[in-house]
């Protein structure tokens, strides 16, 4: 009795291993991308040469000044649709805020 177990075990094994031979033979499955060859890593780059503070500090007021900033209009304008949008995002939050604690006190019967 056993052995027939084992003996359909072994049929579905051998099955198994034929499906997995067959398909192997066919190649990959329609719609997957076939598998890239793996790159070699590239070789480690050797560390920067460490700079002193003031060195760091002359590259840094260097840098600053390849910096386009804005004139003091851009500054000003930009300053007030800031805060324009402070407001009108403050507004719609109280708004959400008061029809939600209308909704909650319906639901709930809290409140006049």
């Amino acid at each position: 009795m056993v052995s027939g177990a084992l003996s359909g075990f072994s049929c579905a094994m051998a099955s198994n291993e034929a499906t997995k031979k067959a398909d192997a033979a066919r190649g990959p499955k329609r719609g997957t991308a076939p598998v890239a060859p793996q790159r070699p890593t590239p070789p480690a780059r050797p560390a920067p040469k460490r700079v002193g503070p003031v060195e760091f500090l002359g590259e840094v007021r260097d840098e600053a000044r390849k910096v386009t900033w804005p004139t003091r209009k851009e500054t000003t304008i930009t300053t007030v649709m800031v805060f324009i949008m402070v407001v009108v995002a403050s507004l719609f939050f109280v708004a959400v805020d008061q029809v939600m604690r209308f909704g909650v006190g319906l639901i709930l019967g809290i409140g006049a």
